[in-house]
């Protein structure tokens, strides 16, 4: 049960990757940007074990040390990426600790985000 709470956890995430990777490129040439970025520290990570050193979010890896705490501390790459000037050519770009990060191939896959956005519109009702 844990386990399965945790790769939904992990899918979540990679979702949340490739969905801003496809916004981006559809909101290219106009003034929008997205970014996608780390959670912050929300102590979930205490539910699954009591002392998780290392997380997995869609193949992408963070280090979690128990030294911050959520709240202020959690916002501040959600506030970077929304009030730095300068990185709008990085929209759809994925950001821990106020920096762009490397993420892994299956996180940047073209046809997934491609099939992912298709998948969302059609479960909203939005899709022709």
């Amino acid at each position: 049960m844990l386990w399965q709470f945790f790769q939904a956890y992990c899918n979540s995430k990679l979702c949340n990757v490739l969905f801003t990777h496809e916004l981006a490129k559809r909101l290219q040439g106009s003034s929008v940007t997205c970014y996608s970025v780390h959670p912050g520290n929300s102590n979930i990570q205490h539910n699954w074990t009591g002392n998780i050193q290392h997380t997995w979010t869609g193949n992408i890896q963070h280090t979690w040390t128990g030294n911050s705490t959520p709240g202020q501390a959690g916002a501040q790459t959600t506030l970077h990426c929304a009030l730095q000037e300068g990185i709008e050519p990085l929209s759809g770009r994925y950001f821990s600790c106020c920096e762009v990060q490397e993420v892994s191939d299956r996180a940047k896959d073209d046809a997934v985000a491609r099939k992912l956005w298709e998948v969302s519109e059609s479960l909203c009702g939005l899709s022709s």
